[in-house]
């Protein structure tokens, strides 16, 4: 069972992240913009979690943490 959970939770952040990435070339700019930083952070947080906690879980956590950062570090850089 939890497998599925963990799909389906991957699954409607990948949905989150495809919206706010077609969002802006249907014309709502600021609607993707918004999902995007919505899935970035709530990655990070997800990622670091593990990482701060004493379950061993460390290995992973860069991996899914780093991308999303450099993602939202390169969304606060301007235009």
């Amino acid at each position: 069972m939890r497998r599925v959970n963990v799909g389906f939770h991957n699954l409607f952040l990948a949905l989150g992240l495809i919206t706010g990435v077609v969002s802006p070339h249907t014309g709502d700019v600021n609607t993707g913009r918004s999902l995007i930083v919505h899935v970035c952070v709530f990655t990070i947080a997800a990622g670091t979690v593990p990482f701060v906690s004493d379950r061993g879980l460390w290995r992973g956590s860069p991996g899914q943490a780093v991308p999303p950062a450099v993602a939202l570090a390169a969304h606060a850089l301007p235009d």
